[in-house]
Protein backbone atom coordinates (compact mmCIF):
# COMPACT_ATOMS: atom_id res chain seq x y z
CA UNK A 1 0.00 0.00 0.00
CA UNK A 2 2.74 2.26 0.86
CA UNK A 3 4.12 2.12 -2.67
CA UNK A 4 1.27 2.35 -4.31
CA UNK A 5 0.47 5.81 -2.45
CA UNK A 6 4.19 7.20 -3.48
CA UNK A 7 3.24 6.41 -7.00
CA UNK A 8 -0.43 8.46 -6.50
CA UNK A 9 1.24 11.10 -4.37
CA UNK A 10 1.37 14.77 -6.60
CA UNK A 11 4.64 15.98 -6.30
CA UNK A 12 3.00 19.44 -5.16
CA UNK A 13 5.64 21.73 -3.17
CA UNK A 14 3.69 22.79 0.17
CA UNK A 15 4.49 26.85 -0.45
CA UNK A 16 1.94 26.37 -3.44
CA UNK A 17 -0.75 24.34 -1.05
CA UNK A 18 -4.10 25.97 0.26
CA UNK A 19 -4.02 23.25 3.08
CA UNK A 20 -2.17 20.38 3.36
CA UNK A 21 -1.28 17.42 6.28
CA UNK A 22 1.48 15.58 6.96
CA UNK A 23 1.27 11.89 8.53
CA UNK A 24 -2.00 12.75 9.73
CA UNK A 25 -3.72 9.97 11.95
CA UNK A 26 -7.13 10.38 13.20
CA UNK A 27 -9.90 8.91 15.06
CA UNK A 28 -12.72 8.71 17.20
CA UNK A 29 -13.06 8.37 21.10
CA UNK A 30 -13.26 4.26 21.80
CA UNK A 31 -12.68 3.98 18.28
CA UNK A 32 -10.28 1.96 16.08
CA UNK A 33 -7.68 4.59 13.45
CA UNK A 34 -9.63 5.83 10.99
CA UNK A 35 -6.61 7.59 9.27
CA UNK A 36 -3.45 6.67 8.90
CA UNK A 37 -0.55 8.70 8.13
CA UNK A 38 -2.23 10.88 5.43
CA UNK A 39 -0.21 13.28 3.74
CA UNK A 40 -2.01 15.50 1.17
CA UNK A 41 -2.28 18.88 -0.89
CA UNK A 42 -5.00 21.34 -1.72
CA UNK A 43 -3.87 23.67 -4.02
CA UNK A 44 -5.93 27.10 -4.45
CA UNK A 45 -8.50 26.94 -7.62
CA UNK A 46 -8.48 23.09 -7.94
CA UNK A 47 -11.97 21.44 -7.56
CA UNK A 48 -11.25 18.34 -5.21
CA UNK A 49 -13.22 15.13 -4.59
CA UNK A 50 -13.24 12.91 -1.34
CA UNK A 51 -14.55 9.84 -2.63
CA UNK A 52 -14.77 6.43 -0.09
CA UNK A 53 -17.48 3.76 0.77
CA UNK A 54 -19.66 4.61 3.81
CA UNK A 55 -17.89 4.85 6.91
CA UNK A 56 -14.15 5.20 5.34
CA UNK A 57 -13.53 8.51 6.94
CA UNK A 58 -14.61 11.24 4.38
CA UNK A 59 -16.03 12.80 7.51
CA UNK A 60 -13.20 12.55 9.47
CA UNK A 61 -11.15 13.57 7.10
CA UNK A 62 -12.82 16.89 6.56
CA UNK A 63 -13.42 17.41 10.53
CA UNK A 64 -9.25 17.21 10.65
CA UNK A 65 -9.07 19.82 7.67
CA UNK A 66 -11.53 22.13 9.33
CA UNK A 67 -9.95 22.10 12.64
CA UNK A 68 -12.72 20.95 14.20
CA UNK A 69 -11.07 17.10 14.89
CA UNK A 70 -7.44 17.25 16.60
CA UNK A 71 -5.90 14.63 14.79
CA UNK A 72 -3.78 11.27 17.03
CA UNK A 73 -0.52 12.30 15.37
CA UNK A 74 0.77 14.40 12.59
CA UNK A 75 -0.04 18.21 11.52
CA UNK A 76 -2.91 20.39 9.20
CA UNK A 77 -0.68 23.00 7.67
CA UNK A 78 -2.35 26.05 6.16
CA UNK A 79 0.26 27.74 3.82
CA UNK A 80 3.35 28.03 6.29
CA UNK A 81 1.15 27.92 9.27
CA UNK A 82 0.95 24.51 11.55
CA UNK A 83 -2.72 24.22 13.00
CA UNK A 84 -2.83 24.68 16.96
CA UNK A 85 -6.16 24.14 19.15
CA UNK A 86 -6.24 27.05 20.72
CA UNK A 87 -9.09 28.81 20.65
CA UNK A 88 -6.93 31.42 18.85
CA UNK A 89 -5.79 29.53 16.36
CA UNK A 90 -8.79 27.90 15.56
CA UNK A 91 -11.14 31.14 14.76
CA UNK A 92 -8.15 32.06 12.67
CA UNK A 93 -8.41 29.00 11.07
CA UNK A 94 -11.92 29.56 10.34
CA UNK A 95 -11.83 32.77 8.81
CA UNK A 96 -9.95 30.93 5.82
CA UNK A 97 -11.14 27.11 6.42
CA UNK A 98 -15.42 26.74 6.46
CA UNK A 99 -17.02 23.36 6.81
CA UNK A 100 -20.71 22.66 5.38
CA UNK A 101 -21.84 19.27 7.20
CA UNK A 102 -24.48 17.00 5.09
CA UNK A 103 -27.30 17.69 7.18
CA UNK A 104 -28.33 21.49 6.75
CA UNK A 105 -30.37 21.54 9.84
CA UNK A 106 -26.94 20.87 11.66
CA UNK A 107 -26.10 24.40 10.75
CA UNK A 108 -29.43 26.10 10.65
CA UNK A 109 -30.73 27.53 13.71
CA UNK A 110 -32.06 31.32 13.04
CA UNK A 111 -35.67 32.00 12.60
CA UNK A 112 -35.17 33.83 8.68
CA UNK A 113 -32.43 33.03 6.12
CA UNK A 114 -30.38 36.56 6.44
CA UNK A 115 -30.19 36.32 10.28
CA UNK A 116 -29.02 32.54 9.76
CA UNK A 117 -26.45 33.65 6.84
CA UNK A 118 -25.17 36.51 8.85
CA UNK A 119 -24.40 34.33 12.11
CA UNK A 120 -21.07 34.16 11.26
CA UNK A 121 -19.93 37.56 9.73
CA UNK A 122 -21.94 39.17 12.95
CA UNK A 123 -19.55 37.06 15.83
CA UNK A 124 -16.91 38.68 14.12
CA UNK A 125 -17.30 41.79 15.05
CA UNK A 126 -18.04 43.56 11.46
CA UNK A 127 -20.27 46.62 10.93
CA UNK A 128 -23.50 46.20 10.02
CA UNK A 129 -22.80 47.87 6.65
CA UNK A 130 -20.27 45.16 5.77
CA UNK A 131 -22.30 42.03 7.43
CA UNK A 132 -24.79 42.92 5.29
CA UNK A 133 -22.43 43.44 1.68
CA UNK A 134 -21.43 39.88 2.96
CA UNK A 135 -24.97 38.21 3.40
CA UNK A 136 -25.87 39.74 0.07
CA UNK A 137 -23.45 38.44 -2.09
CA UNK A 138 -23.19 35.26 -0.27
CA UNK A 139 -26.95 34.32 -0.94
CA UNK A 140 -26.43 35.86 -4.29
CA UNK A 141 -23.66 33.18 -5.54
CA UNK A 142 -25.63 30.60 -3.74
CA UNK A 143 -28.62 31.92 -6.02
CA UNK A 144 -30.54 32.15 -3.10
CA UNK A 145 -31.14 35.90 -3.01
CA UNK A 146 -34.57 35.68 -3.05
CA UNK A 147 -34.82 33.68 -0.31
CA UNK A 148 -33.39 36.52 2.49
CA UNK A 149 -36.78 37.06 3.91
CA UNK A 150 -37.79 33.56 4.05
CA UNK A 151 -38.25 31.72 7.41
CA UNK A 152 -35.88 28.73 7.70
CA UNK A 153 -38.67 26.20 7.98
CA UNK A 154 -40.39 26.97 5.48
CA UNK A 155 -37.54 26.11 3.16
CA UNK A 156 -37.11 22.91 0.99
CA UNK A 157 -34.75 20.60 1.61
CA UNK A 158 -32.43 22.10 -1.31
CA UNK A 159 -32.89 25.38 0.00
CA UNK A 160 -31.65 24.48 2.66
CA UNK A 161 -28.85 23.03 1.69
CA UNK A 162 -27.95 26.38 -0.09
CA UNK A 163 -28.65 28.51 2.79
CA UNK A 164 -26.52 26.54 4.53
CA UNK A 165 -23.43 26.71 2.45
CA UNK A 166 -24.27 30.85 2.40
CA UNK A 167 -23.85 31.12 5.53
CA UNK A 168 -20.21 29.41 5.12
CA UNK A 169 -19.26 31.35 1.99
CA UNK A 170 -20.42 34.97 4.23
CA UNK A 171 -17.27 34.40 5.76
CA UNK A 172 -15.10 34.65 2.95
CA UNK A 173 -13.51 31.72 3.31
CA UNK A 174 -10.17 30.38 0.78
CA UNK A 175 -11.56 27.10 1.16
CA UNK A 176 -14.89 24.89 1.72
CA UNK A 177 -15.37 21.70 2.87
CA UNK A 178 -18.33 20.41 1.57
CA UNK A 179 -19.67 17.14 3.12
CA UNK A 180 -22.09 15.13 0.46
CA UNK A 181 -23.57 18.74 -0.68
CA UNK A 182 -25.81 16.77 -3.34
CA UNK A 183 -27.13 14.02 -1.29
CA UNK A 184 -30.85 13.69 -1.41
CA UNK A 185 -31.38 16.56 -3.51
CA UNK A 186 -33.69 15.79 -6.78
CA UNK A 187 -31.85 16.35 -10.24
CA UNK A 188 -33.05 19.89 -10.91
CA UNK A 189 -31.46 20.28 -6.76
CA UNK A 190 -28.25 19.27 -7.86
CA UNK A 191 -27.77 21.35 -10.87
CA UNK A 192 -29.09 24.34 -8.33
CA UNK A 193 -26.12 23.08 -6.22
CA UNK A 194 -23.41 22.64 -8.81
CA UNK A 195 -24.12 25.76 -10.27
CA UNK A 196 -23.73 27.72 -7.26
CA UNK A 197 -20.68 25.96 -6.49
CA UNK A 198 -19.03 26.85 -10.26
CA UNK A 199 -19.85 30.87 -8.86
CA UNK A 200 -18.14 30.54 -5.94
CA UNK A 201 -14.90 29.16 -7.53
CA UNK A 202 -15.44 31.79 -10.33
CA UNK A 203 -15.46 34.35 -7.39
CA UNK A 204 -12.13 33.05 -5.84
CA UNK A 205 -13.15 29.80 -2.95
CA UNK A 206 -11.47 26.71 -3.43
CA UNK A 207 -14.00 24.36 -2.67
CA UNK A 208 -13.25 20.15 -1.34
CA UNK A 209 -16.67 18.04 -1.98
CA UNK A 210 -16.95 14.60 0.10
CA UNK A 211 -19.33 12.40 -1.66
CA UNK A 212 -19.62 8.62 -2.75
CA UNK A 213 -21.04 9.62 -6.44
CA UNK A 214 -18.18 8.63 -8.95
CA UNK A 215 -19.93 9.56 -11.86
CA UNK A 216 -20.75 13.42 -10.01
CA UNK A 217 -16.63 13.42 -9.01
CA UNK A 218 -15.27 12.19 -12.39
CA UNK A 219 -17.53 14.74 -13.97
CA UNK A 220 -16.82 17.88 -11.47
CA UNK A 221 -13.17 17.39 -10.17
CA UNK A 222 -9.79 18.23 -11.04
CA UNK A 223 -8.28 16.01 -8.28
CA UNK A 224 -9.52 12.92 -6.49
CA UNK A 225 -8.64 12.55 -2.83
CA UNK A 226 -9.90 8.47 -2.56
CA UNK A 227 -9.85 6.87 1.34
CA UNK A 228 -9.09 3.37 1.13
CA UNK A 229 -7.82 1.32 4.00
CA UNK A 230 -6.87 4.07 6.32
CA UNK A 231 -5.15 5.49 3.95
CA UNK A 232 -5.73 8.70 1.04
CA UNK A 233 -4.53 8.55 -2.36
CA UNK A 234 -4.53 11.00 -3.97
CA UNK A 235 -4.19 12.53 -8.00
CA UNK A 236 -6.15 13.61 -11.14
CA UNK A 237 -9.75 12.37 -10.78
CA UNK A 238 -9.80 10.30 -14.04
CA UNK A 239 -6.35 8.60 -13.70
CA UNK A 240 -7.52 7.25 -10.10
CA UNK A 241 -11.06 6.49 -11.11
CA UNK A 242 -9.88 4.49 -14.38
CA UNK A 243 -7.45 2.23 -12.03
CA UNK A 244 -10.33 -0.83 -11.22
CA UNK A 245 -7.96 -2.06 -8.49
CA UNK A 246 -8.29 0.93 -6.36
CA UNK A 247 -11.70 1.74 -6.88
CA UNK A 248 -12.49 -2.19 -6.05
CA UNK A 249 -10.33 -1.70 -3.06
CA UNK A 250 -12.19 1.39 -1.78
CA UNK A 251 -15.43 -0.26 -2.42
CA UNK A 252 -16.64 1.95 -5.20
CA UNK A 253 -17.17 0.99 -8.68
CA UNK A 254 -15.88 2.66 -12.30
CA UNK A 255 -18.05 5.76 -13.07
CA UNK A 256 -20.22 5.09 -15.68
CA UNK A 257 -17.96 6.59 -18.69
CA UNK A 258 -14.80 4.48 -17.66
CA UNK A 259 -16.66 2.07 -17.67
CA UNK A 260 -18.20 2.19 -21.15
CA UNK A 261 -15.13 3.40 -22.77
CA UNK A 262 -13.36 -0.02 -21.34
CA UNK A 263 -16.39 -1.89 -22.58
CA UNK A 264 -16.34 -0.40 -25.99
CA UNK A 265 -12.25 -0.30 -26.25
CA UNK A 266 -12.15 3.46 -26.25
CA UNK A 267 -8.68 5.40 -25.41
CA UNK A 268 -8.78 7.81 -22.79
CA UNK A 269 -10.57 8.49 -19.78
CA UNK A 270 -13.60 10.86 -20.66
CA UNK A 271 -15.65 12.21 -17.85
CA UNK A 272 -19.19 12.54 -19.38
CA UNK A 273 -21.53 11.69 -21.83
CA UNK A 274 -19.87 14.52 -24.06
CA UNK A 275 -16.35 12.82 -24.12
CA UNK A 276 -17.47 9.58 -24.82
CA UNK A 277 -19.21 10.81 -27.64
CA UNK A 278 -16.93 12.49 -29.05
CA UNK A 279 -14.29 9.38 -28.96
CA UNK A 280 -16.64 7.11 -30.42
CA UNK A 281 -16.62 9.50 -33.31
CA UNK A 282 -12.62 9.48 -34.14
CA UNK A 283 -13.45 5.44 -33.62
CA UNK A 284 -16.05 5.44 -36.75
CA UNK A 285 -14.02 8.27 -38.76
CA UNK A 286 -11.73 5.75 -40.64
CA UNK A 287 -14.36 3.30 -40.89
CA UNK A 288 -16.28 6.21 -42.73
CA UNK A 289 -14.32 7.38 -44.98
Amino acid sequence: MGRMLAGRRKAVEMNESLLSTDGLCATHPGRPMVLSEVSLAIRRGVRVAILGANGSGKTTLLRCLSGSLEPVSGTVRRGETVLRYSRKALREHRRSVQLVLQDPDDQLFSADVTQDVSFGPMNMGLEVDEVRQRVARALELLGADHLAERATHQLSYGERKRVAVAGAVAMTPDLLLLDEPTAGLDPAGVVQMMTALDRLRDAGTTVVMATHDVDHALSWADEALVVVDHHVVQGPVDELLADEELVARAHLELPWPLALANRLGLPGHPRNLEEVVGLLGQKSAPLAS
